[in-house]
């Protein structure tokens, strides 16, 4: 089934994880496997955006805060050495702290996705609880500041992602235009640099690539607020599985 006829169909919840799923699955083969075949980054770029949104509807729907988030926390911590294996450059592991520097990306520091979830679920919260405009908007940027910080996957891009999908969740307008905001706002170095120093040379600029992430508002827009089958955990799952899986063949 093409994009064009997935896009056409109302999406549940576990449609719209099923989707993020493959989409990563594809993304991350891409990234490790054929890393020259650039057509698995550009489709993979879709996947992001659709897990952000979900964190959105996520705490829209949740019977605890709480509960969602330790179940985030959790899994962040159960994926990282899966995440460090598939997406360290080099692993040498010949001490206890070598294990330790190990679980946290070493040489380079570089949390996997569910940090960025989490962080994302906390802003929502924040500025769905916070009292003052100037709190909510301070605490955003020192979460954003510490999801860059800490290196996890998206930093602060994700988390604006995250927290703009609830912001605008009851327009599919502002939605669009936040997002590409968004992606204008976080890109624009890459952007000038590409234009005004490389002169256009590089075939395949980063900033490019990214932009295709847009295309995931044709699989968000369809989505119906249902939940569908219960796939609660299979997403929680599925991401240390399958980099297990790509770390064990790289």
């Amino acid at each position: 089934m093409n994009m064009y006829l997935l896009g056409a169909v109302f999406m549940t919840t576990s449609m719209l994880k099923f989707i993020a799923c493959i989409l990563m699955l594809i993304d991350h083969i891409g990234a490790v496997i054929f890393p020259r075949v650039i057509i698995l980054r550009m489709v993979g770029r879709l996947s992001f955006p659709i897990f952000a949104y979900l964190i959105a509807v996520g705490y829209s729907k949740t019977n605890s805060f709480y509960r969602y988030l330790y179940r985030l926390l959790i899994f962040a911590v159960a994926s990282q050495v899966p995440f460090s294996l598939v997406f360290s450059e080099q692993i040498k592991i010949h001490s206890f702290f070598d294990f330790l520097s190990f679980l946290m990306g070493s040489p380079n520091l570089h949390l996997n996705i569910f940090f960025t979830l989490a962080i994302g679920l906390i802003t929502i919260r924040i500025w769905d609880k916070g009292e003052s405009k100037s709190f909510k908007i301070m605490s955003v940027l020192a979460l954003g500041i510490i999801a860059e910080t800490f290196n996890t996957d998206y930093g602060f891009y994700g988390v604006a992602i995250i927290l703009s999908f609830y912001i605008f969740r009851d327009s599919k307008v502002k939605i669009l235009i936040s997002q590409v905001i968004i992606y204008l706002v976080f890109n624009a170095s890459e952007i000038l640099l590409y234009v005004f120093e490389t002169q256009g040379k590089s075939m395949n600029p980063s900033w490019f690539i990214q932009i295709l992430s847009i295309l995931s508002l044709i699989f968000i827009f369809k989505y119906n607020g249902k939940k569908g089958k219960d796939l609660k955990y299979a997403f929680y799952v599925f991401y240390p599985m399958h980099l297990l899986i790509l770390g064990i063949i790289k």
